[in-house]
């Protein structure tokens, strides 16, 4: 039960600072998509490494035997990095064109595509709830953004949802690998290769320089520190005590903390008709991740999943 209820706290405060993160994700646009994206995952990385090296250190050679090598994580490691770069890079580009309060309730719809995830390619029982939840969730995406028909659905709506769409891979990742593998020494490598892919990008579609990205350090380090060095970290050593269909609804309050950011820290607003949408997510997300309801058992995994 203790251990439950750390993995909760941990996951809340990921939650905290990938919602607030999502302003400085915004403010790093001004260096372009590509390059802030490989800039903040290589100083994520650098962050991470003395760290890995001091707990590592630490470990007995009884903890370092249950683990898996770096070299049994390297497939993984570059599999969840494609997936991470996919991700941030429809959220980066997604961000040009909406708001930092959309971007985080649009991304929020992975919690309802977790469990129908489960139910395909893992065979996991999904709940009567999270049919109910997942047409809630589609009538507030319709008051967020099609109002006006598919006409009104913009570039930035489409690209977060198909960043929506790999957080849900990225979530069943991260419960994999928890528990197979040391968080800080997985999360630090993936973070090296998520930014050396994304630094093709860089070079290719924008024009990097030192001084562009020392201007715009304030986004960079919170983005490099906080989002990841701290927060995906934070979520691998939570989601290693919560499963992932708890963790969603843990981790889905960062739609929240992203609306009161972009509105304090941004001055963005949204229409009545937006905020109607925003609260028909969440309350679907909500539904989707509480309680088992009507009596409805879960199908615990059968350790026959591959991912």
């Amino acid at each position: 039960m203790l251990s439950r209820f750390k993995g909760d706290i941990l996951l809340i405060i990921a939650a905290f600072v990938y919602g607030s993160g999502l302003v400085a994700q915004s403010e790093g646009n001004n260096l372009g998509p590509w390059t802030f994206s490989a800039t903040r995952f290589l100083i994520g990385a650098a962050v991470l490494f003395p760290i890995v090296v001091f707990v590592r250190n630490k470990k007995s050679p009884e903890e370092r035997e249950n683990e898996m090598t770096v070299r049994e994580m390297l497939p993984g490691v570059l599999i969840v990095a494609a997936d991470l770069v996919l991700m941030v890079i429809c959220q980066q580009y997604g961000l040009i064109y909406t708001t930092v309060g959309k971007a985080g309730f649009i991304t929020s719809l992975y919690v309802i595509g977790v469990p129908i995830a489960g139910l395909v390619f893992l065979r996991r029982k999904i709940r009567k709830r999270v049919w109910v939840a997942a047409v809630i969730s589609v009538i507030g995406f319709y008051f967020i953004s099609l109002t006006g028909g598919f006409e009104a659905l913009s570039k930035g709506d489409i690209l977060l949802l198909i960043g929506a769409c790999t957080c849900v891979v990225f979530v069943y990742l991260m419960e994999y690998f928890a528990k197979r593998a040391d968080a800080c020494t997985f999360t630090c490598l993936q973070f090296l290769f998520t930014g050396l892919f994304c630094l093709p990008g860089a070079l290719i579609f924008e024009e990097p320089s030192f001084e562009m990205i020392k201007a715009a350090w304030a986004p960079v380090l919170y983005a490099g520190i906080g989002i990841c060095a701290a927060g995906y970290t934070l979520q691998m050593i939570g989601q290693k005590y919560v499963p992932s269909e708890r963790a969603t609804i843990l981790l889905s309050t960062e739609s929240l903390f992203s609306l009161f950011s972009g509105m304090v820290l941004l001055n963005e607003a949204l229409s009545l008709r937006e905020y109607i949408g925003c609260a028909l997510i969440f309350a679907a997300v909500i539904l989707a991740e509480t309680g088992t309801g009507d009596g409805e058992v879960i199908v615990k995994p059968t350790g026959q999943e591959k991912l």
